[in-house]
């Protein structure tokens, strides 16, 4: 017998089995951060057969700001569906449920990264932002004023205020404090990186998120140049040719995002104009 339903937090650990099968990219260490730090605040619907967990979707919290207003939303991940499963509306259903609950609780918008956009074109969803991306080379830096060093969670506080104001000229963008940096930082570290701080005469000049898989992988570089970017990838590297992989940054783009709007009053206008929206998890 197949039943939907909301899991308790305590449950939550529950559906790594599920996580592990189908996405088998994700590394240990990552999920080890996910499922102590992410699943205790985020919400989570599964449909059970007979106890088992064979569908999910978890619903991860973030603060948007749109225009000069925030609101509560939550970030679509981990949609999956056990593999002898498939192909029976198991995930429909589920999308459906949360689509309903999140337009219940007044959210304006929901919002997701697609393995297609065929999946999720039917339920409303569309392309709401292209992510730059490239490769940069790095630099010795020239700037003897400039100094880089690895953030540290007593750091988060600053990254936000300089992110808020970084991004102030978006509108609409996830609002940043101190704890969504300490996440953001453990995330990093999970995957064998970090957050880069460059600072002149003490004043942040830039905040690059990084990872160290593959490749080296600069995410959501805010820097008041592009020679900062290279002086960190230098900085990171150690040599000048090696490159760095960054998303939010560069000569391509790629449409990364798609949401679906819940409220259009609250969010039709806003979502046409500018957004910025990183990879977020």
């Amino acid at each position: 017998m197949m039943e939907l339903r909301k899991l308790e937090r305590k449950e939550h650990i529950r559906t790594r089995a599920l996580w592990e099968a189908v996405f088998t990219e994700d590394s240990p260490e990552f999920l080890d951060y996910y499922y102590k730090v992410k699943t205790a605040e985020n919400e989570i619907y599964v449909i059970e057969e007979d106890g088992e967990i064979v569908s999910m979707i978890h619903l991860n919290p973030y603060q948007m700001r749109m225009g000069d207003e925030i609101y509560q939303t939550h970030y679509i991940v981990a949609v999956a569906t056990k593999e002898s499963l498939r192909g029976r509306g198991l995930m429909r259903n589920l999308l459906t449920h949360v689509l309903r609950v999140m337009k219940e609780r007044g959210e304006p918008f929901t919002f997701l990264m697609p393995a297609a956009e065929a999946i999720y074109k039917p339920f409303g969803f569309a392309f709401i932002y292209e992510q730059k991306r490239g490769y940069v080379t790095g630099k010795e830096s020239t700037d003897e004023s400039l100094a880089f060093r690895l953030a540290t969670e007593v750091d988060c506080k600053r990254i936000a205020e300089f992110a808020n104001e970084f991004l102030k000229s978006y509108d609409v963008v996830a609002w940043r404090d101190a704890a969504y940096y300490r996440t953001l930082l453990a995330e990093q570290e999970s995957e064998n990186g970090g957050i880069l701080l460059a600072e002149r005469n003490g004043k942040l000049s830039g905040v690059f998120c990084f990872t160290r898989g593959e490749r080296l992988e600069i995410r959501e570089p805010l820097c008041e140049n592009r020679d900062i970017l290279e002086y960190a990838v230098r900085y990171l590297t150690g040599n000048e040719t090696e490159r760095a992989f960054c998303t939010g940054y560069g000569e391509e783009t790629k449409p990364v995002i798609m949401a679906k709007i819940l409220h259009p009053e609250m969010a039709g206008d806003f979502l046409t104009k500018k957004v910025f929206l990183n990879e977020v998890v």
